[in-house]
């Protein structure tokens, strides 16, 4: 009888984007030597709680291979950005072994670009992150925003004690019956510094004076022009113009009565919707105002990314988030990237404390969107990128 020879041990075939041979596969040793910088700062993001270090160190390397797949399709090495095109023929590839495994893939790589997103090294615009981070979501098969369930009577007893509420209330108090305003509800001169007032913004209009740019909330005696002036102003009445809470009836900016009870009741399902609606319009009327800013774009897709990864499941930290990076955390390459990031990271961290003050975020040790918030902000953002849609990408790109 013939002997048999024992059968060989079947190697392991590793994650499924990766190659055979895969120790010499093209652009390996450029794709490691160009993440090398991130090296830390990927780890702790891609840590999850209590996850072993073992099995995210595994991640990370299902992650290299992945980017050095997209790689050779590409051919050229670019850890700073994904091609949209490139990785619709690299997560068709992978959907031949299966939906889960382009899933997996796909929801890999989206948390790669949160990554790039948050802590600013993404090489492309606006409009290049936004088509990217879409093509990713959907290719992924979830939103990265959890919008845990509430009820209503849950829902409502967490709006109650949100500032938000107690402000828009403040606000809609004050109008009454009607204020005087011009055909799009807009207000000035003494009806604009007594509206400040409502929501306790000591400042003196002054219609001659030049507009400038001011604070939130402009400290007690700032003189100002016209209701843009007033931050935290603009975007309260944006928010009650918005929701149809207010509309022109010559001559005043008139309430619409089921709404103002609707947001002056603390029990309903409508007064839930409104308060939700308002919180919707505030988070999309900070973010679209400072996208108007020239030089901007860079905080605002800064504060974008972050909104997002604070409303996922996996909260960024804020001693990482906010930090700017030094020379070791960047290659050679980027190092003149850190001036501008002295720069606009404390205008990112200015933004989010904004949305803290006004009870729309936790700033803590780690960044959280309060969950009855969720899907206002999952809008808010949708609303904010269909205004990037909208206007010339070259004015949005940095």
């Amino acid at each position: 009888m013939a002997s048999r020879k024992p059968a060989k041990k079947k190697a392991s075939s590793g994650h499924p984007a990766r190659q055979p041979g895969a120790s010499s596969a093209p652009f390996e040793s450029e794709v490691r030597q160009a993440l090398q910088p991130f090296k830390s700062q990927l780890f702790r993001h891609f840590q999850e709680e209590d996850q072993p270090a073992s099995e995210t160190r595994a991640g990370l390397e299902g992650l290299t291979t992945l980017l050095i797949a997209h790689a050779q399709l590409r051919n050229t090495v670019d850890v700073n950005t994904l091609d949209p095109t490139t990785l619709g023929e690299q997560l068709g590839h992978l959907s031949s072994l299966g939906k889960e495994v382009s899933e997996a893939s796909a929801a890999i790589l989206k948390h790669y670009l949160t990554f790039l997103g948050t802590t600013a090294n993404f090489g492309g615009s606006v409009e290049e992150f936004k088509e990217t981070f879409e093509f990713l979501s959907r290719m992924a098969g979830d939103s990265p925003i959890v919008v845990p369930f509430m009820d209503d009577e849950e829902a409502n007893a967490v709006l109650e004690a949100m500032p938000f509420v107690f402000a828009a209330r403040e606000l809609i108090e004050w109008v009454g019956d009607g204020k005087p305003s011009d055909p799009t509800g807009m207000i000035s001169g003494q009806i604009l510094q007594d509206a400040a007032s409502a929501l306790g913004l000591m400042v003196t209009v002054d219609e001659n004076t030049t507009q400038s740019a001011n604070a939130w909330e402009p400290a007690d005696g700032t003189v100002v022009s016209d209701l843009a002036s007033i931050p935290r102003l603009a975007a309260y009445w944006d928010a009650l113009i918005g929701t149809a809470m207010l509309r022109y009836s010559a001559p005043n900016a008139v309430p619409t009565e089921s709404l103002r009870e609707a947001l002056l009741a603390s029990t309903g399902p409508g007064a839930r919707l409104v308060k939700e609606l308002i919180a919707e319009i505030i988070y999309s009327h900070v973010l679209i105002n400072t996208l108007q800013v020239p030089g901007q774009a860079q905080v605002a897709e800064m504060v974008a990314g972050l909104l997002t990864h604070a409303a996922s499941s996996k909260p960024p930290r804020a001693e990482f988030a906010l930090q700017v990076p030094s020379e070791d955390d960047l290659p050679i390459e980027q190092h003149h990237l850190i001036t501008s990031l002295e720069e606009s990271v404390p205008r990112v961290e200015a933004i989010l404390r904004t949305f803290e003050r006004e009870g729309m975020l936790k700033l803590e040790e780690e960044i959280t969107v309060p969950v009855i918030l969720r899907a206002a902000l999952e809008r808010a953002l949708s609303k904010v990128s269909d205004h990037v849609l909208e206007n010339e990408p070259a004015g949005m790109a940095e």
